[in-house]
């Protein structure tokens, strides 16, 4: 029987390359753009879509786009912990995600066809779901491929393409719906999500029994990477919960998984930094735009390529970071991206403040405005996907300990909708707060709010 199944393997076309571990990388960090590309292509042809096909009155239009926009975040926050129970249920990730990425294009197509708005809602919470779940099924199945020693460097390559998705979406709507029109914009997406689709099933996961044993079998662990985000976390208060946790039979806790990784007080920081993590990134979008245009009477152009220079950097700088973080940890680069953070924030801020000396011109004034969003964009990617380091190594280091007690997937999958469930709670906040700290207090106090 195993000499047959070996020979059926080897006639399996191009499994070699199918399988590998940079073909994986690449087909889940190519399914997230296409995923980030979706949530902000709709961005600045939703007014369009409400005004002429939705014949919605342009009185209503800021007040709909908030609320579809917001939805996304609602129905994500929502529906992550379902998808990670169901997903680590599931004997194989591959038909998981392809039925996610099959999800977002019913919701994508609801959302293009819609003529009335309820439409509109509902394909939208169908993205959602959709981009969610690919999002948790992706990461588990792009960490069962690297495994802990190269999270960070294949973490840093995916967070790249998330970023150049972000930047590219708006951006190629914009252009194609001004120079094709409305359903040529829109095939752009299809052609992205269908390309994702075959990708992943052309894809072949990598063999073995269980891919949490894969890693729980060493016994020479990565200090480095291991390193808890908190000193001594990993020691008295959280020794004592994991011993408490071990005794437990393991079928027991692959059903309370929630309640074993939340006792352990560096899981509760990292979700904490991703909620602030998410927070600032989100509070950009809300506020930026609305402050240039009246401290320097920039339009929608600059306000463009100054989103672009924040951008930028994000995506050059993640292939380094994931390489720092699996060289040094996670703890000290995140300790420097915050304490970096906060003086870029003020200056954000400060910047066409007349009491400072740079704002002694308009020109300065700009000058400093736009090398604090650059500074921004630096250090944006040494706070990103703290929660899901940090989980990860909790899950590593219960399933070394015991291993199967989070079930045949590792419990992944779920670890990785709490840390999407951080960062759609700070996508939430972030608008919320940053709106109205800036309409209560001024942009330059709002600033020096959020960096404190």
């Amino acid at each position: 029987m195993k000499a047959a199944t070996l020979r059926q393997e080897r006639h399996v076309w191009g499994k070699r390359w199918r399988s590998s571990t940079i073909f994986g990388i690449v087909c889940i960090s190519i399914s997230l753009f296409a995923e980030s590309f979706l949530y902000s292509f709709i961005i600045p042809i939703l007014p369009y879509m409400l005004e002429e096909r939705n014949h919605v009155d342009p009185s209503d239009i800021q007040r709909l786009t908030y609320q579809i926009l917001t939805l996304y975040g609602v129905v994500s926050l929502v529906s992550s912990i379902f998808i990670g129970q169901l997903a680590d249920l599931a004997t194989t990730r591959k038909m998981p995600l392809v039925a996610a990425l099959v999800v977002a294009i019913i919701g994508t197509l609801a959302v293009a066809a819609a003529t009335d708005v309820s439409v509109i809602y509902v394909g939208r919470a169908l993205q959602s779901i959709g981009a969610t779940a690919a999002w948790i099924v992706g990461v588990a199945t792009l960490r069962a491929s690297v495994g802990a020693e190269h999270m960070g460097k294949a973490f840093g390559f995916m967070y790249s393409c998330i970023s150049i998705a972000e930047l590219l979406g708006p951006a190629i709507a914009g252009v194609l719906l001004s120079l094709t029109g409305y359903w040529m914009a829109w095939g752009s997406v299809f052609v992205v999500m269908t390309m994702n689709i075959a990708m992943r099933l052309v894809m072949i996961e990598g063999s073995g029994a269980s891919i949490a044993h894969e890693d729980s079998d060493n016994t020479t662990r990565v200090p480095d990477e291991a390193s808890p985000l908190i000193f001594g976390s990993n020691d008295q208060s959280d020794g004592a919960s994991e011993e408490a946790s071990m005794e437990e039979p393991a079928a027991t806790a692959a059903t309370a998984f929630f309640r074993v990784v939340l006792t352990q007080r560096r899981v509760i920081v990292s979700i904490l930094c991703s909620i602030v993590h998410s927070i600032m990134v989100s509070s950009y979008g809300t506020t930026i735009p609305t402050h240039v245009k009246f401290a320097f009477g920039w339009d929608s152009l600059p306000t463009g390529l100054l989103f672009a220079l924040l951008q930028l950097p994000i995506i050059l700088s993640s292939p380094v970071y994931g390489w720092l973080r699996d060289r040094v940890g996670i703890r000290k680069p995140t300790a420097f991206g915050f304490a970096s953070l906060a003086p870029l924030l003020w200056l954000l801020g400060a910047a066409d403040q007349k009491q400072f000396p740079w704002a002694s011109s308009e020109a300065s004034a700009k000058f400093t405005y736009v090398a604090a969003v650059v500074g921004i964009g630096c250090v944006t990617n040494l706070t990103s996907t703290v929660s899901a380091f940090e989980i990860t190594c909790v899950v590593d280091d219960f399933e070394s300990k015991q291993p199967g007690i989070f079930g045949p997937g590792g419990g992944y999958s779920r670890c990785y909708s709490l840390s999407n469930l951080a960062f759609a709670a700070g996508l939430l906040l972030g608008p919320l707060l940053s709106g109205a700290l800036a309409d209560s207090v001024g942009y330059y106090l709002m600033n020096t709010i959020l960096g404190k």
